[in-house]
């Protein structure tokens, strides 16, 4: 019978093995993690007290410890997320506005990207002249490349170049009725070689906002949003992805990936 261990031992080891790892990340399967615990039974009780443990160290878990079957893997990173300071939009958007985005209706990518993405950004705070549709760039995979495009692209101005521009925003559209998630990695991958502050990927239902950590560690969601919460939501999502706030992130994260 396995022994009960101090959580916070087991923490505070499990922080030292991810600043000592050379990726910034361990990774685990989930039974292997929860045996470090010596935990007979895996109860709601211990794991929300492991996950108050791991939040207070910085440690985030993907997938979420309530999340994962018992042969995932999950991986462990101490990701450097920035201070959200509250905003607000003034002047507010009108009702008449979130009465539209949440009754218009969505079917195709297209139709996501125009009728609710586009205009969602622009009351973000984001001007025409930032917006980049389409966007193409050449993606590596070792000595081939292939041209990607970017569904919308959001700069820090009218310079819509990834050498001499800022991207501050990258958003993946699907379809209606696809959940976010499905275009989590396409997301991932076109932020590797765009270096945004934060990718975004819609359905028009629900919007999962993402900080890119710069390719080294995994990438942390920091809020999702449905269409019919929008209104109650609005503010939340202003704080973290207006343009100014966005072009904060990108910059302490160059300064920081370039300082290594």
């Amino acid at each position: 019978m396995a022994k009960e261990a101090d959580p916070a031992a087991v923490v505070e080891t499990i922080r030292a093995s991810i600043e000592a790892s050379q990726r910034g990340s361990r990774r685990v399967r989930a039974h292997r993690f929860r045996e470090l615990f010596g935990y007979q039974a895996w109860s709601a009780q211990r794991r929300e007290h492991v996950e108050k443990l791991l939040k207070e160290a910085g440690i985030v878990v993907q997938p979420g410890l309530g999340e994962a079957g018992r042969d995932d893997w999950l991986v462990m990173s101490m990701p450097t997320l920035p201070e959200i300071r509250e905003e607000h939009r003034e002047p507010r958007p009108p009702e008449e506005w979130f009465v539209h985005l949440e009754q218009v209706r969505l079917n195709s990518e297209r139709e996501v990207e125009l009728h609710f993405a586009a205009p969602l950004f622009r009351e973000l705070g984001y001007r025409e002249e930032q917006e980049a549709a389409g966007f193409g760039f050449t993606m590596w995979e070792g000595v081939h490349h292939h041209r990607a495009e970017a569904d919308l692209l959001y700069f820090a101005d009218e310079t819509h170049d990834l050498e001499h521009g800022q991207p501050l925003v990258l958003i993946e559209c699907k379809a209606a009725g696809m959940k976010p998630g499905t275009g989590t990695g396409q997301a991932r991958s076109y932020a590797f070689w765009v270096k945004p502050a934060y990718y975004v990927i819609t359905d028009g239902d629900a919007l999962a906002v993402w900080n890119y950590q710069g390719g080294a560690v995994p990438d942390v969601q920091v809020i999702e949003v449905r269409r019919a919460d929008l209104r109650d939501r609005f503010d939340d999502l202003y704080s973290i992805l207006n343009p100014d706030a966005a072009a904060a992130v990108r910059k302490d994260k160059i300064d920081r990936l370039t300082a290594k």
